[in-house]
């Protein structure tokens, strides 16, 4: 548990100093310091641009690889911020926040708590709140004497094959 709220720490720490906003045709990386001379690197080949913004086109809609800008601090120390990226960029891809998707869950939520409302009071609003009684009371007498047009079974003349006994 402290080895993983260190590792938070750390891509935290490191986050802080980075930047990278995504376009429609690719990403923008944002050095950290160093507003002149910064050198950017992707893998190990040289990149064009010399200030604090470089941008990066996408190949097939996809932005990836290892990026690097270095540059020398008030201390005259050289300071290098490591960029790798993999993201999926589209130009008509609208981005939706946390706050916006949680609005759209509890919207649903609402909407249909209110759906169940009204098919409850629908419903209920049918069914009445008395109970009424059957129109025909129903008598506790025995059962309708059978059609005479029927005989009784003749034990001596019942089927006894083989599955006849099986119901």
């Amino acid at each position: 548990m402290i080895l993983t709220g260190l590792v938070v720490l750390m891509l935290t720490a490191a986050a802080a100093s980075q930047d990278i906003r995504t376009t429609g045709s690719g990403a923008v990386l944002v050095c950290s310091g160093g507003e002149e001379n910064v050198k950017w690197k992707k893998g190990t080949e040289d990149m064009s641009s010399k200030t604090t913004e470089a941008a990066v086109a996408a190949e097939q809609g996809v932005v990836t690889g290892e990026f690097s800008c270095e540059y020398t601090d008030n201390n005259a120390k050289t300071v290098k911020d490591l960029f790798y990226l993999n993201v999926k960029v589209c130009e008509n891809c609208i981005e939706l926040s946390g706050m916006m998707a949680s609005a759209v869950i509890l919207g649903d939520l609402v909407f249909t708590g209110a759906v169940i409302l009204i098919v409850y009071v629908c419903v209920r609003k049918n069914t009445g709140s008395t109970q009424q009684k059957a129109s025909k009371p129903r008598t506790s007498s025995a059962p309708p004497v059978p059609n005479p047009d029927y005989e009784q079974l003749n034990q001596h003349t019942l089927n006894t094959g083989l599955y006849a006994g099986l119901r």
